[in-house]
């Protein structure tokens, strides 16, 4: 009897530490996902710098891949110099670093060219930096 109950014990407990160790390893997996779209997030900006002129602030407010096509969706809010906004989409491909397309809602905000300063980007995750 002692041996079954050693036997039944110790399976539950190797249930339990696969259980713990499969989560762990989610989560760390999700956190990986989540730093990796973060530095896509970042790179699209860069790119997005170089396709828009006097560009002071950018708010990232949705960025998500596309499972299909690879692509990067982002919808964003950026601030000129002047401080007029426009809220807009585009769409990303991180392999060519180049914008697939973007709308254009008011051509006094979106200005064809460079931004060479810094610009203040508050990524979709709610944290800000200088890019």
């Amino acid at each position: 009897m002692s041996r079954k109950i050693r036997k039944r014990s110790l399976a539950i407990f190797l249930i339990v530490i696969l259980g713990i160790g499969g989560k762990v390893y989610m989560d760390k997996r999700e956190a990986q996902k989540q730093q990796d779209l973060l530095a896509v997030e970042k790179q699209s900006v860069k790119v997005l710098k170089n396709t828009f002129a006097d560009i002071k602030e950018v708010k990232v407010e949705e960025f998500k891949k596309n499972p299909v096509t690879g692509s990067y969706g982002a919808l964003v809010t950026m601030t000129n110099n002047e401080g007029k906004s426009v809220y807009f989409d585009y769409s990303f491909w991180k392999e060519r670093n180049e914008l697939g397309g973007f709308g254009i809602e008011n051509r006094e905000v979106q200005k064809t060219g460079v931004t060479i300063k810094r610009v203040k980007v508050i990524f979709s995750n709610g944290q800000e930096e200088l890019v």
